[in-house]
Protein backbone atom coordinates (compact mmCIF):
# COMPACT_ATOMS: atom_id res chain seq x y z
CA UNK A 1 0.00 0.00 0.00
CA UNK A 2 1.57 3.40 -1.28
CA UNK A 3 1.36 6.57 1.22
CA UNK A 4 0.62 9.44 0.00
CA UNK A 5 3.76 12.08 1.29
CA UNK A 6 3.53 13.98 4.10
CA UNK A 7 4.42 17.44 3.47
CA UNK A 8 5.39 20.27 6.03
CA UNK A 9 4.94 24.02 5.23
CA UNK A 10 6.88 26.52 6.62
CA UNK A 11 6.25 29.76 6.30
CA UNK A 12 8.92 32.82 6.66
CA UNK A 13 8.36 35.16 9.16
CA UNK A 14 6.73 38.65 7.38
CA UNK A 15 9.18 41.18 7.17
CA UNK A 16 10.19 42.97 10.39
CA UNK A 17 8.47 40.51 12.33
CA UNK A 18 10.35 39.43 15.84
CA UNK A 19 9.09 36.17 15.68
CA UNK A 20 6.98 36.81 19.07
CA UNK A 21 3.99 37.83 17.73
CA UNK A 22 1.07 35.84 18.83
CA UNK A 23 -0.49 33.21 16.32
CA UNK A 24 -2.41 34.42 13.64
CA UNK A 25 -1.11 37.90 13.69
CA UNK A 26 -2.14 38.98 17.03
CA UNK A 27 -5.99 37.34 16.70
CA UNK A 28 -6.19 35.26 20.16
CA UNK A 29 -8.15 31.94 20.02
CA UNK A 30 -11.32 32.92 21.55
CA UNK A 31 -11.57 35.62 18.51
CA UNK A 32 -10.65 33.17 15.70
CA UNK A 33 -13.36 30.87 17.02
CA UNK A 34 -15.81 33.38 17.60
CA UNK A 35 -15.36 34.52 14.00
CA UNK A 36 -15.47 30.75 12.22
CA UNK A 37 -18.79 29.88 14.76
CA UNK A 38 -20.47 32.45 12.38
CA UNK A 39 -19.52 30.63 9.38
CA UNK A 40 -21.74 28.27 8.11
CA UNK A 41 -20.09 24.64 6.94
CA UNK A 42 -21.60 21.82 5.43
CA UNK A 43 -21.75 18.52 7.93
CA UNK A 44 -19.60 15.19 6.46
CA UNK A 45 -18.77 11.99 7.38
CA UNK A 46 -15.48 10.95 6.66
CA UNK A 47 -14.78 6.75 6.63
CA UNK A 48 -11.87 4.55 5.86
CA UNK A 49 -10.47 1.23 6.23
CA UNK A 50 -8.08 1.20 9.90
CA UNK A 51 -5.25 -1.53 10.89
CA UNK A 52 -8.19 -3.00 13.37
CA UNK A 53 -11.37 -1.95 11.35
CA UNK A 54 -13.48 0.62 9.87
CA UNK A 55 -12.57 4.16 11.21
CA UNK A 56 -14.90 7.07 11.07
CA UNK A 57 -15.25 10.89 11.97
CA UNK A 58 -16.93 14.07 11.64
CA UNK A 59 -15.82 16.35 9.68
CA UNK A 60 -17.34 20.43 8.65
CA UNK A 61 -13.89 20.92 6.57
CA UNK A 62 -14.60 19.51 3.65
CA UNK A 63 -13.90 21.36 0.80
CA UNK A 64 -14.28 20.95 -2.98
CA UNK A 65 -10.88 21.94 -4.25
CA UNK A 66 -10.26 21.49 -8.34
CA UNK A 67 -12.11 20.49 -11.08
CA UNK A 68 -9.87 19.44 -13.19
CA UNK A 69 -8.48 16.53 -11.54
CA UNK A 70 -11.42 16.17 -9.39
CA UNK A 71 -10.21 17.01 -5.85
CA UNK A 72 -11.41 17.21 -2.66
CA UNK A 73 -9.49 18.59 0.70
CA UNK A 74 -10.25 18.20 4.18
CA UNK A 75 -8.30 18.64 7.61
CA UNK A 76 -7.85 16.79 10.86
CA UNK A 77 -6.70 18.01 13.77
CA UNK A 78 -3.19 16.59 14.49
CA UNK A 79 -4.67 14.58 17.99
CA UNK A 80 -7.67 13.09 15.97
CA UNK A 81 -7.87 9.47 17.41
CA UNK A 82 -8.54 9.11 13.54
CA UNK A 83 -5.10 10.52 12.25
CA UNK A 84 -3.07 7.53 12.66
CA UNK A 85 -5.21 5.45 10.29
CA UNK A 86 -5.63 8.33 7.92
CA UNK A 87 -1.63 8.18 8.23
CA UNK A 88 -1.56 4.73 6.38
CA UNK A 89 -4.83 4.89 4.23
CA UNK A 90 -4.85 5.13 0.93
CA UNK A 91 -8.36 5.94 0.18
CA UNK A 92 -11.51 7.88 2.55
CA UNK A 93 -15.32 8.09 1.69
CA UNK A 94 -16.64 11.21 2.63
CA UNK A 95 -20.13 10.86 3.10
CA UNK A 96 -22.26 14.66 2.62
CA UNK A 97 -24.92 13.96 5.66
CA UNK A 98 -28.33 16.13 5.66
CA UNK A 99 -30.89 17.53 7.41
CA UNK A 100 -32.02 14.90 10.14
CA UNK A 101 -29.04 13.42 10.57
CA UNK A 102 -27.88 15.20 13.15
CA UNK A 103 -27.63 11.72 15.34
CA UNK A 104 -25.04 10.86 12.92
CA UNK A 105 -23.21 13.77 12.67
CA UNK A 106 -23.08 13.59 16.74
CA UNK A 107 -22.17 9.54 17.05
CA UNK A 108 -19.08 10.56 14.94
CA UNK A 109 -18.13 13.33 16.75
CA UNK A 110 -18.38 11.45 19.65
CA UNK A 111 -15.20 10.00 21.64
CA UNK A 112 -14.98 6.48 23.12
CA UNK A 113 -17.61 4.96 21.35
CA UNK A 114 -17.74 2.14 18.64
CA UNK A 115 -19.43 4.29 15.79
CA UNK A 116 -19.85 1.85 13.48
CA UNK A 117 -22.08 -0.18 16.22
CA UNK A 118 -25.91 -0.41 15.92
CA UNK A 119 -27.67 2.01 15.07
CA UNK A 120 -25.19 2.76 12.84
CA UNK A 121 -25.92 0.96 9.08
CA UNK A 122 -22.96 0.58 6.41
CA UNK A 123 -21.79 -2.19 4.36
CA UNK A 124 -18.32 -1.68 2.25
CA UNK A 125 -17.66 -1.02 -0.75
CA UNK A 126 -16.43 -3.59 -3.07
CA UNK A 127 -12.85 -1.76 -2.77
CA UNK A 128 -13.40 -2.49 1.24
CA UNK A 129 -14.00 0.88 2.23
CA UNK A 130 -16.95 1.44 4.70
CA UNK A 131 -20.02 3.56 3.52
CA UNK A 132 -22.99 4.52 5.57
CA UNK A 133 -26.12 3.54 4.12
CA UNK A 134 -29.13 6.80 3.75
CA UNK A 135 -26.36 9.02 2.75
CA UNK A 136 -26.94 11.96 0.53
CA UNK A 137 -23.74 11.59 -1.25
CA UNK A 138 -20.62 10.03 -0.98
CA UNK A 139 -17.43 10.69 -2.47
CA UNK A 140 -14.67 8.22 -2.69
CA UNK A 141 -11.02 9.68 -2.75
CA UNK A 142 -7.15 8.37 -3.17
CA UNK A 143 -5.26 10.38 -0.40
CA UNK A 144 -2.98 12.31 -2.62
CA UNK A 145 -1.16 14.59 0.01
CA UNK A 146 -0.98 15.22 3.73
CA UNK A 147 0.23 18.11 4.83
CA UNK A 148 1.24 19.73 8.04
CA UNK A 149 -0.32 22.77 9.03
CA UNK A 150 -0.45 24.29 12.52
CA UNK A 151 -2.25 21.57 14.99
CA UNK A 152 -3.74 20.01 11.88
CA UNK A 153 -2.98 17.51 8.70
CA UNK A 154 -4.43 19.16 5.89
CA UNK A 155 -5.76 16.20 3.23
CA UNK A 156 -5.62 16.42 -0.33
CA UNK A 157 -7.47 13.44 -2.12
CA UNK A 158 -8.19 12.95 -5.82
CA UNK A 159 -12.01 11.80 -6.11
CA UNK A 160 -12.39 7.80 -7.41
CA UNK A 161 -16.11 7.90 -7.53
CA UNK A 162 -18.88 9.59 -6.72
CA UNK A 163 -22.50 8.69 -5.97
CA UNK A 164 -25.65 10.41 -5.26
CA UNK A 165 -28.82 8.93 -3.37
CA UNK A 166 -30.92 12.25 -3.26
CA UNK A 167 -30.81 15.14 -5.40
CA UNK A 168 -33.77 17.08 -3.20
CA UNK A 169 -31.86 16.74 0.25
CA UNK A 170 -31.45 19.72 2.62
CA UNK A 171 -27.96 19.46 3.60
CA UNK A 172 -26.97 19.00 7.48
CA UNK A 173 -24.98 22.34 7.97
CA UNK A 174 -22.91 23.39 11.37
CA UNK A 175 -23.45 27.00 12.58
CA UNK A 176 -22.46 29.09 15.65
CA UNK A 177 -22.65 25.41 17.69
CA UNK A 178 -25.51 24.37 16.56
CA UNK A 179 -26.49 21.66 13.04
CA UNK A 180 -29.12 22.76 11.42
CA UNK A 181 -30.56 23.12 7.54
CA UNK A 182 -31.72 25.21 5.05
CA UNK A 183 -35.18 26.15 3.94
CA UNK A 184 -36.10 25.49 0.36
CA UNK A 185 -35.88 28.52 -0.26
CA UNK A 186 -32.22 29.18 0.49
CA UNK A 187 -32.88 30.74 4.05
CA UNK A 188 -32.50 29.03 7.70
Amino acid sequence: MAQAPVVRLLAAPPAGASGNDEVGAGVDRDTYRRVFRRHAAGVTVVTLEGPSGPVGFTATSVASLSLEPPLISLSVSSVSSSWPALLRADTVVVHLLSDGQDDTAQRFAAKGVDRFAPPTRWTRLPTGEPVLAETTAWIRARLEHRIVTGDHRLLVARVLQAHVEDDDALPLIYHNGRYGTLTGDGRR
